[in-house]
């Protein structure tokens, strides 16, 4: 009788031990849930600051495109004479020759 009583006595603990271990590895599973759920939630949050940032940033780059095509349509062969711009007569033209590259005076 004694052996069956200590055969229970080890049963039962060995049954709590096990409960036990259960409830702490459900309890760390579940911390692990929600921080991943809460690290999605800020990431997704994250994403969506710097899509509107990337938004704002695009539009002011094309914004600073339009302005630059525009000054481009303003230059003329008179408006750069008028600036001291002059023709050049002639022009030195770089190439690349086997791999290294060199200046080549082309006379027309």
């Amino acid at each position: 009788m004694k052996k069956s009583i200590s055969t229970i006595s080890h049963s039962v603990d060995h049954r709590a031990r096990i409960f036990w271990a259960l409830i702490s590895i459900s309890g760390l599973l579940l911390g692990l849930y929600v921080y991943a759920v809460l690290a999605t939630v800020s990431h997704t949050v994250s994403r969506e600051s710097l899509l509107g940032e990337s938004q704002a940033l695009s539009a002011r780059v094309s914004e600073l495109e339009y302005k630059d095509i525009a000054l481009k349509n303003t230059l003329s062969l008179d408006v750069a004479l008028a600036k001291g711009f002059s023709e050049v007569v002639k022009p030195l033209y770089v190439s690349r020759t086997r791999g290294t590259l060199t200046l080549n005076v082309v006379s027309r």
